[in-house]
């Protein structure tokens, strides 16, 4: 099991989640930064154990403050579509966080909130034009690079999050058809992933990621996923953040 916990689709979750408590409150709200003693919320009201444990430790309390100021600093530049996205990948973080200090003995909340930081930092607020680069949520990412005599050269690699951390591991060809990057497509990797494609479209800053079923696909998930796992979701552009550790 890696070391890296945080985890799950961008927007939505394979099981339930807990009520987000302070922190995510505040993180949503952009609140003013912080007294530099504390982390982004008020302790006197903290509920979770989550923000127990951030109140009870001074480095915990740097790392929220860090975090909700790049969340805040990374909202401010994104677009309509892309606030959206982060947003939405903002809570899905910080409820999967909170479900995982609550059930894993090994989860370091240092190193989740750490990596967090680094990825809110790295996002490049202008939209790109086309699909090449690397694009990353709370979920994992997905790298598109121009392919020698045209096409594109796509990997998508997601991890979903407790209990059982099942991974998606897609490397294809993919394809322009309209506006749509479709990645696997070809005859090769329709025949080696059962049929199943992946389409990538841009709206706004952020890219969205869904799998596509073949009709004649025999299983209800693709050769290249783990049980109950998934690539779907809306993923920000980076630029400088470092290989993902749960990946």
């Amino acid at each position: 099991m890696p070391f890296f916990h945080a985890a799950g689709r961008s927007g939505c979750s394979s099981f339930g989640l807990l009520t987000a408590g302070l922190s995510l409150a505040a993180i949503l709200a952009l609140p003013r930064p912080a007294a530099a003693a504390g982390p982004s919320f008020d302790c006197k009201a903290a509920r979770s154990k989550t923000e127990k444990a951030i109140c009870a430790d001074p480095a915990l309390s740097a790392l929220d403050r860090r975090m909700a100021d790049a969340y805040r600093k990374a909202m401010a530049g994104l677009d309509t579509a892309g606030k959206a996205a982060l947003k939405n990948d903002q809570i899905y973080f910080l409820q999967v966080r909170d479900i995982q200090l609550e059930q894993e003995k090994e989860f370091r909340l240092d190193e989740d909130m750490d990596w967090r930081v680094k990825f809110l930092a790295s996002i490049t607020p202008a939209p790109r034009t086309g699909f090449t680069g690397k694009w990353v949520n709370a979920n994992g990412e997905i790298t598109v690079a121009a392919a020698p005599g045209g096409g594109f050269k796509v990997e998508i690699n997601t991890v979903q999050p407790y209990p059982s951390y099942p991974m998606c591991a897609f490397h294809a060809d993919g394809a322009l058809s309209g506006q749509t990057l479709v990645v696997g497509g070809g005859a090769d990797d329709m025949k080696e992933n059962d049929g199943w494609t992946a389409t990538l479209t841009r709206t706004g800053a952020a890219l969205k990621a869904e799998l596509v079923r073949a009709k004649t696909s025999e299983y209800a998930s693709p050769p290249f996923c783990g049980f109950r796992s998934s690539i779907d979701g809306n993923f920000l552009p980076v630029q400088g953040l470092p290989d993902d550790p749960r990946l």
